[in-house]
């Protein structure tokens, strides 16, 4: 079959400013051409890519920002694609159905849409007019069930996931070699144990709950750094405010906390590898963090907070903790501390998440479901 994938219009693809549609994309795109169909990425322009180039099989065109949907939309009108695949961008199915009437028009959903835009009758039609819609969580679907349930018949949620040959596990010899490595590297002593945060630095991602709770972490486990890998927005190593309260907080709490700002996604696997665990804390009703499963392909414990789809690939003492007093850093603090106490439970939990990964939660069998949706009639 040949397929469009089409970019939102924020982020270049490849991700080399992070983005989890854009990274999405670009990991499942080569997987689908393994499967014997002709895929095309569509992106916004970037200087360090050409507009139109092929990598790993997969064709790559890229459109100015200012112009992007309606280039897109032009050459699919003139171009023939079984399948187009638009990415958050509901707004776009009516037109892309008319560009392009004799394609099946998918439309993969990553946030909350519907909730704040209920009253947007082009929205709403957009469900309608699609042929398939895709949630990256049950709680995403169910959220569009909510308002519209007539399109419970087209309506799947595809967990993502990661590559396990991109992530080093922490329990191995080679994890503790470049754990070894990078904690030299940034400063941090040997024995120290690790506890990481990932993403973007802003209050609904609760990046301070975590700080507060380190408080009470260092004075059962001295021996540990927090390490905060990112920035105030994606690919941006500007300080805002809010990054720079967070400065001063940790400043107050330990020496031993280390910012490295905005962070390339082909360097955050040695990151994952070197922690002993991640903590998520988001505050806001989050679809599902992709952190989780990067945590868990580097076979380290995840601590989430239960909100949104967070809960539905951690499993409270089976892969991770699930934190419910989700705004309470002392929370948070008797999870990450329960694991550290015992390095038989990280490690046995952490191997669960790398199993997990390997069967359950991967690109390649991303890749697979979504090409048996596509050939379905």
């Amino acid at each position: 079959m040949k397929i469009a994938l089409i970019c939102p219009d924020s982020l270049p693809c490849p991700p080399i400013k992070s983005g989890a549609i854009e990274l999405l994309i670009d990991r499942i795109a080569p997987n689908l051409t393994k499967l014997g169909h002709s895929v095309t990425v569509f992106s916004i322009q970037d200087s360090s890519f050409d507009n139109d180039e092929w990598i790993n099989g997969v064709r790559f065109i890229r459109f100015r920002k200012a112009q992007y949907f309606k280039e897109v939309q032009s050459y699919c009108s003139t171009h023939s694609f079984d399948i187009i695949q638009l990415f958050n961008k509901p707004n776009w199915v009516e037109d892309m159905k008319r560009a392009a009437p004799d394609a099946r028009v998918f439309l993969s959903l990553h946030n909350l849409l519907l909730k704040r835009q209920s009253d947007d009758q082009t929205l709403l039609n957009a469900f309608q007019l699609a042929d398939h819609i895709l949630t990256v969580s049950q709680f995403v679907e169910q959220d569009i069930l909510k308002v519209i349930p007539t399109v419970a018949s087209k309506i799947s949620t595809l967990y993502t996931g990661e590559d396990p040959k991109r992530f080093t596990p922490h329990f191995s010899k080679k994890g503790k070699k470049i754990a070894e490595k990078l904690k030299h590297e940034l400063g941090i002593p040997a024995d120290f144990h690790v506890v990481l945060f990932v993403g973007r630095l802003l209050p609904k991602k609760g990046c301070h709950h975590l700080i507060e709770a380190m408080k009470t972490v260092i004075k059962k486990h001295p021996k540990t750094a927090l390490v905060i890998v990112g920035s105030k927005w994606y690919g941006d190593r500007t300080v805002s405010n809010y990054v720079t309260s967070l400065q001063r907080r940790a400043q107050a709490v330990s020496a031993s906390i280390y910012f490295t700002n905005f962070m390339p996604v082909d360097r955050l696997p040695s990151y994952y590898t070197m922690s002993d665990l991640l903590v998520c804390p988001s505050q806001w009703q989050e679809p599902l963090a992709r952190v989780q499963y990067e945590a868990m392909a580097a076979g380290i414990p995840v601590v989430s907070s239960n909100r949104g789809g967070n809960p539905e690939v951690v499993q409270n003492e089976k892969n991770g903790y699930i934190i419910d007093l989700y705004n309470t850093p002392e929370a948070y603090a008797q999870a990450i501390s329960t694991l550290l106490s015992s390095k038989a439970k990280c490690d046995k939990i952490g191997r669960e998440n790398r199993k997990l990964i390997a069967e359950r939660y991967n690109f390649e069998k991303y890749a697979c479901c979504l090409s048996e949706l596509y050939e379905a009639k």
